[in-house]
């Protein structure tokens, strides 16, 4: 019942993983021909003065630094949902395993005889125990080689971090160039009427 109950489990994590890997993955190929057709257009793109011309220039620098910040976001919720299903799998096998142990313990209160009658219960109790322990054993030895790669992979995420940050502040330095374009163009309006 428990393999049962850990299979459903795993069967849904896992649909759930790929339903998140395949809208991940639709969305980079939808980015990367958004990027080419952006590309295409701005090759055909006339200026009408140098103002305009900035303008366009930055609001397409902020476009690409928001659209990195936003895959770099996805991946990272995705690291966080494959770290959340492994914990709520193995979860649900400890909660297993504690209930059966629960009530080997209320059994061993009752007595040696109610061992005796109930024998084969208490033993394939114990089997699946063993089977449950087995492999939580395996998870959690493959969550310890995960987390010094994890540990190791901190420096990168430490050195994108940075990186994300001087992106957010090349965002902000898009944004103000923008504004100045506008108020440029505003003041060029201006002077023609």
């Amino acid at each position: 019942m428990t393999d049962k109950k850990d299979a459903a489990q795993n069967n849904k994590s896992d649909k759930v993983m790929n339903e998140i890997s395949q809208e991940l993955g639709t969305n980079t190929v939808n980015r990367i021909q958004e990027i080419a057709d952006e590309t295409q257009r701005l090759k055909n793109t006339q200026y009408q003065n140098p103002q305009h011309q900035q303008f366009s220039q930055e609001i397409n620098c902020l476009v690409n630094s928001a659209r990195e910040q936003q895959m770099s976001s996805q991946q990272q919720l995705q690291s966080t949902l494959n770290q959340a299903s492994t914990n709520l799998i193995d979860s649900g096998r400890l909660e297993t395993l504690y209930g059966n142990a629960q009530r080997l313990q209320q059994a061993a209160q009752l007595g040696i005889s109610n061992l005796q009658i109930n024998i084969e219960q208490y033993k394939t109790m114990i089997e699946q125990m063993e089977k449950d322990c087995h492999q939580q054993q395996v998870a959690t030895d493959t969550q310890v080689v995960q987390s010094l790669q994890q540990a190791i992979s901190s420096m990168a995420q430490a050195q994108n971090s940075l990186l994300q940050s001087q992106a957010v502040d090349k965002m902000f330095d898009s944004i103000t160039k923008c504004q100045d374009s506008l108020a440029q163009i505003e003041q060029i309006n201006q002077q023609t009427k």
